[in-house]
């Protein structure tokens, strides 16, 4: 996407002018009757077809699950001894740093982001999501008419929403930094020299950090259960514990552990922290692009523990110069997760 398209405003009146004709249109005659009718029968069918699966983590109903199969409860075993093995070399690792003094260094260092961005530039990139965000349902419309795509299922449709999404942030950030004569690699300091750095940085940092963020997760947790508090369901969970299609697991499993996580951290950590960041100082612009971070991804009651891994997130990329640092740490939490959980449901299930 050349770079003068995207500073032009014809591109973005244009595409605020499909919006409002579009939803201006829906609003006086209404949405295609028949055409939302086909629709609406045929999710319905679908949906009818699927084995209603229910994914309740009872402690007895768990071991049950566990003796009648013998390699998901050893694949079980295994991520609970890494869930108990990150925690415990995390605190070491606190200790020996607050211990030898390297508290400090860790504390005190200088910065080595190797671009700002503008806020005229992440402006203009929101303004451009959020565009095509509204012009997706009728996007997902078209295909249905057409016949070309059944997409009737409303998660299959908004994974494959997402990738869009994704792959045209990807695009549109690639376009700013070309627009300037600079690559990719330059912009977010992914260079050889620094790649292996990174990585073990984003790494080891993750250890450190994570039992402080599940640490506070399970003391909100406890909270909620003492106050009977019930988490509202996440979108995830429905994708990946209880949706029985394939494809949509699959693909929801790509989303969270690679193309989320890289995305993510462009934007959230590259574009929006780079830009807070020549603003403001550099406590508050790690505040502000978590705060935003976590309320693009979870409910009242994980806000802290994103917010906390957020912070983190920005620090590995303030501190080591190169996004591949942050962008390693976040694969390893979505991983761990995600992992975790396709575990669970397989025992579940195989019980």
């Amino acid at each position: 996407m050349r770079a003068t398209m995207l500073r032009s405003r014809w591109l973005y009146l244009s595409l605020l002018a499909v919006v409002v004709i579009l939803y201006g249109r829906v609003f006086l005659y209404g949405p295609p009757t028949q055409l939302l009718e086909d629709a609406r029968q045929m999710l319905e069918e679908t949906q009818a077809a699927k084995p209603v699966v229910e994914l309740d983590v009872d402690l007895k109903r768990l071991q049950e699950a566990i003796q009648t199969n013998r390699q998901a409860g050893l694949w079980l075993a295994l991520w609970g001894v890494m869930g108990l093995g990150f925690p415990v070399a995390g605190i070491g690792a606190n200790l020996h740093a607050v211990w030898t003094g390297r508290i400090r260094r860790l504390v005190r260092y200088r910065s080595r982001l190797p671009h700002l961005w503008s806020m005229e530039e992440l402006g203009r990139l929101i303004l451009l999501l959020v565009l095509m965000f509204c012009l997706m349902p009728f996007v997902n419309t078209g295909l249905i008419a057409l016949g070309w795509l059944d997409l009737t299922d409303n998660n299959l449709w908004s994974l494959i929403g997402m990738f869009l999404l994704h792959g045209l942030l990807l695009l549109v950030v690639w376009g700013f930094a070309s627009g300037k004569g600079l690559s990719l690699a330059s912009v977010f300091g992914l260079s050889r020299r620094k790649g292996l750095l990174a990585l073990r940085q984003g790494a080891v940092g993750y250890v450190a950090v994570f039992p402080w963020v599940f640490g506070l997760l399970w003391l909100i947790g406890m909270v909620c259960q003492r106050f009977g508090i019930q988490p509202p369901v996440e979108p995830i969970h429905e994708r990946l514990f209880v949706e029985t299609d394939p494809r949509v697991v699959w693909l929801t499993v790509v989303m969270a552990c690679v193309v989320g996580p890289i995305a993510e951290e462009i934007f959230f950590r590259g574009v929006l922290y780079g830009s807070l960041r020549k603003h403001t100082t550099r406590g508050l612009a790690m505040l502000m692009s978590a705060g935003l971070f976590s309320m693009a991804h979870t409910n009242a009651v994980g806000f802290a523990p994103i917010l906390l891994l957020g912070c983190f997130l920005a620090y590995l990329y303030e501190r080591s110069g190169s996004l591949l640092s942050s962008v390693t740490a976040h694969i390893l939490h979505n991983t761990f997760l995600v992992g975790l959980g396709l575990t669970l449901k397989a025992v579940l299930w195989s019980g």
